[in-house]
């Protein structure tokens, strides 16, 4: 996959940025390939928006912009740090919001590190892996194939750069892979969550979302919220035939 990020912000240095993508370039080559057989090739670059909007198709099979909420091409997810989904020509992008990130001080390096590792998972948002049912939830559920959100607050470091930890294929009960459910090898059981994660499963033709402890209740809103409108409607829509 040739994937495009880029820096739509004037408080983003463009160096800074650069090494940003060279980090999580170094993290998807070393640690998220050998573990799902899913590489891409970043290519990092800025775009002058001059007051317009984002463009939203560029020369590449995915894009993912670093920006404040107000530059999104779409209309936004209020509150969140970022998101990934698949725009109007097909081609699957996602967005970092530089301020949320900044008023709920989450590093964006990580958001964005979070956000490449989704996109290369599932570029369409419509993949689901289906599992034992959680606590007080009868049969078996689908699990919605999303590789940060159950470790969402753990990360480590490269470079001095931020990146977000992953689940392994053993969390979604998968043969392969490294045997571990999370790349940092943290306490975390096969469809579980950290304490800052969470994770979303469909039944019954409706989403439904469990957070980890430490989850807060304007994350748990932002978060429904994302699901509600970016990734539910495409995963329900598979699974029910609508």
């Amino acid at each position: 996959m040739r994937l495009t990020l880029a820096n739509l912000s004037s408080h983003v240095p463009q160096a800074k940025f650069l090494s940003v993508v060279a980090a999580i370039q170094k993290q998807v080559n070393r640690h998220f390939e050998p573990e799902w057989h899913l590489g891409a090739k970043l290519k990092g670059t800025a775009f002058p928006l001059g007051g317009k909007k984002a463009p939203v198709q560029k020369d590449a099979d995915a894009i993912i912009y670093l920006g404040d909420s107000s530059q999104d091409p779409t209309t936004g997810v209020s509150n969140a740090y970022g998101y990934h989904a698949a725009n109007n020509k097909k081609i699957p992008y996602g967005f970092v919001y530089l301020d949320i990130c900044d008023q709920s001080k989450e590093s964006w390096s990580c958001t964005l590190s979070h956000e490449v590792l989704e996109l290369l998972g599932d570029p369409d948002a419509v993949m689901t892996v289906t599992g034992p049912a959680p606590k007080r939830v009868r049969g078996t559920v689908h699990y919605d194939l999303e590789v940060c959100d159950p470790t969402q607050g753990d990360h480590y470091s490269i470079n001095g750069v931020e990146v977000s930890n992953f689940v392994g294929k053993r969390y979604f009960g998968m043969t392969g892979g490294s045997g571990k459910t999370n790349f940092l090898d943290l306490p975390l059981v096969a469809f579980g969550v950290r304490p800052g994660g969470y994770f979303q499963y469909e039944k019954g033709g409706r989403g439904h979302q469990v957070f980890g402890r430490r989850v807060t209740r304007a994350q748990k809103g932002a978060k429904k919220k994302i699901e509600a409108v970016r990734r539910n409607g495409r995963r329900i829509a598979r699974l029910t035939g609508k």
